[in-house]
């Protein structure tokens, strides 16, 4: 499983643990919906500063991105 995989699927499980939907993320980070949503799904690889504005609106812990 690819780091990029195990951060799309982070960024959401954990905005759907916080009650967000995509939009209200997006808008939170001020990037377009259609963005987000290619970060979700992993299709599209953010920079390192949107990255780090996610895992700070979502609270994502690092070690949950480790291989298993």
């Amino acid at each position: 499983m690819s780091i990029i995989y195990r951060f799309s699927t982070e960024v959401q499980r954990s905005r759907k643990e916080l009650g967000l939907t995509q939009e209200q993320a997006a808008e939170a980070l001020s990037i377009s919906v259609r963005w987000f949503q290619y970060i979700e799904s992993g299709e599209r690889i953010p920079g390192p500063i949107l990255i780090l504005n996610i895992i700070a609106l979502l609270g994502i812990d690092g070690r949950r991105l480790r291989k298993k």
